[in-house]
C-alpha cells in the first residue's frame, strides 16, 4: 500500500486499440459497445482455432512518429510510442517548455516485442548467429520500447520498463506515482500494452484456453453465462500523470485523480489464472476505506475461473452494496492481452470524466452468482465518483487501483 502526501492526477490520455486510435475514437465505440474482435487475415494452417482475434488494424505509425528512429522501430514501439506521444498531446505538455530530465517514462508489457524475437531466433537456429540482424537484436529486450518513447518525446527523467504477467500495464502505472510522490519527477507518462504475436496462439491453443476450443462459437463476453474461452488482442494505452497543481497551471484536463493503489498476490498455479483470490481482501478493503467504490474495472476475460474468481473477490468486497456498483470489463472489445490493464484505467478515468459506464460487449446472459449492475447494450449515465481497477495475472500477481472524480 502507498504511504503518501502528494496527490497525482490523470491529465492526458493516449490509446492505440482494436477499437479506436485515440482518445476520442477509443471512448466513442467502447460507449457505443463497439469491438475489435474480428476474423483474422491470416487463419493458422495447423489448427481451426482461432479464426478471430482483436488485432489494431488501420495503425500508421508515421502519423505519430516522424524521427528517423521510425525505420528500426518494432511494431510494438511503435505504438507504445504514439500513444505516449498523444498522452502528452491530450495534456498540453510540451516538453521544451519542460526540464527534460523531470520527465519520465514507465511501460508496461508482460512479452514486449515477440514478433521480431522469434524471427530472429529462428534464423539463430536455422542459419547460425550470423544469419541474424544485429540492428534488429535492439528490439528484443523488454526495455526498447520505453527507451523509445524516451527517445522521441524528448523526456530523460526516470525510465522504468515493468513485466509482471497480466499486470503489468496497472504496475507501470503504480510505479510512476511512486516516483511523483517520491519526488523524482514532474511528469510521468506512463501505462504499457503488448502485441499479438503468432507464437501466442500457439501457446493459448496449447493449454486449451481459447474461446471455442470446448465447445460453442468463438467470441468474448465477460462474466456471461455461457462464457467459453479467451479471445487474444493487442493495443496500448500510455497515461500523462502529474500533480494537480502543475496540471491546473497549465490549463489541462484532469481526468481522475489516484487515490491510492496496492498490489498484492494469491495462491495459483504458475502459468494460470488463480481460482480464489480471498487473500487479497484486506488489502482491497484499506484501498476502499475512503470511500464506496462506484464501477470496477476487472481484468475477466471471458475464461471460466477468472471470471468466477473475480465475480467472488467483489461480491465479498461490496458485500450487501454489491447491487448498486457497476461492474465492468474491456475484453470483450479489446481482447486479452498482458497490459490491457493500461487501457482499463484509461477507461476508468474517462469514465470519471464523462460520467458514463462503458458497456460489456456481447453480454447475452450475465452470470447468476452476478449481483452487479452492467451496462448493456451501451454505455450508460450514471454518477461515478470512485472507480477502481482490479487486475488478476497468471501465477497469482493481483494489482488494484483506486481513481477518483475530478472536482
Amino acid at each position: 500500500m502507498s504511504q503518501h502526501t502528494r496527490r497525482v492526477v490523470v491529465s492526458g490520455v493516449g490509446v492505440v486499440s482494436p477499437i479506436g486510435l485515440g482518445r476520442d475514437a477509443f471512448w466513442s465505440r467502447l460507449c457505443a459497445g463497439g469491438s475489435g474482435v474480428a476474423p483474422m487475415e491470416r487463419v493458422p494452417e495447423s489448427a481451426r482455432l482461432p479464426t478471430v482475434a482483436a488485432a489494431v488494424r488501420a495503425f500508421n505509425a508515421k502519423d505519430y512518429i516522424t524521427s528517423v528512429h521510425l525505420r528500426r522501430m518494432d511494431r510494438f514501439s511503435r505504438m507504445i510510442v504514439a500513444a505516449g506521444r498523444m498522452a502528452l498531446a491530450d495534456a498540453g505538455v510540451a516538453i521544451e517548455r519542460e526540464t527534460p530530465e523531470r520527465v519520465g517514462v514507465v511501460v508496461g508489457s508482460a512479452l514486449g516485442d515477440t514478433s521480431e524475437s522469434t524471427v530472429f531466433l529462428e534464423k539463430v537456429f536455422s542459419k547460425g548467429p550470423a544469419a541474424a540482424s544485429p540492428l534488429v537484436f535492439p528490439n528484443l529486450v523488454l526495455n526498447a520500447a520505453a527507451s523509445y518513447t524516451s527517445m522521441e518525446l524528448g523526456a530523460t527523467g526516470v525510465n522504468f520498463t515493468v513485466a509482471q504477467a497480466e499486470t503489468s500495464g496497472e504496475q507501470a502505472i503504480m510505479l510512476a506515482c511512486e516516483m511523483l510522490r517520491a519526488g523524482r519527477a514532474d511528469i510521468v507518462v506512463a501505462g504499457g500494452g503488448d502485441e499479438l504475436p503468432p507464437i501466442l496462439f500457439d501457446i493459448y491453443r496449447s493449454t486449451s484456453a481459447l474461446s471455442g476450443q470446448r465447445g460453442g462459437g468463438e467470441w468474448s463476453s465477460p462474466y456471461d453465462a455461457a462464457r467459453n474461452g479467451v479471445v487474444l488482442g493487442e493495443g496500448a494505452a500510455m497515461l500523462t500523470l502529474e500533480s494537480p497543481e502543475r496540471a491546473q497551471a497549465r490549463g489541462a484536463c484532469v481526468y481522475a485523480e489516484i487515490d491510492d493503489d496496492c498490489s498484492f498476490s494469491v495462491p495459483a498455479p504458475l502459468y494460470d489464472w488463480p481460482t480464489a483470490a480471498s487473500a487479497a481482501l484486506p488489502m482491497l478493503r484499506r484501498l476502499t476505506a475512503n470511500g464506496a467504490v462506484d464501477l470496477i474495472c476487472g481484468s475477466a476475460n471471458s475464461s471460466r475461473h477468472l471470471d468466477a474468481c473475480e465475480l467472488d473477490l467483489f461480491h465479498q468486497l461490496c458485500g450487501d452494496a454489491a447491487g448498486d456498483v457497476f461492474l465492468a470489463s474491456l475484453k470483450g472489445a479489446i481482447g486479452e492481452f498482458g497490459a490491457a490493464g493500461a487501457l482499463s484505467a484509461a477507461a476508468a478515468c474517462l469514465a470519471l470524466r464523462e460520467q458514463r459506464v462503458p458497456p460489456l460487449c456481447h453480454l447475452r446472459q450475465a452470470d447468476p452468482q452476478a449481483r452487479f449492475r452492467f451496462a448493456v447494450p451501451n454505455a450508460v449515465p450514471a454518477r461515478l465518483d470512485r472507480a477502481l481497477v482490479c487486475g488478476l495475472g497468471r501465477g497469482g500477481a493481483g494489482v488494484a487501483i483506486s481513481f477518483r472524480r475530478s472536482t
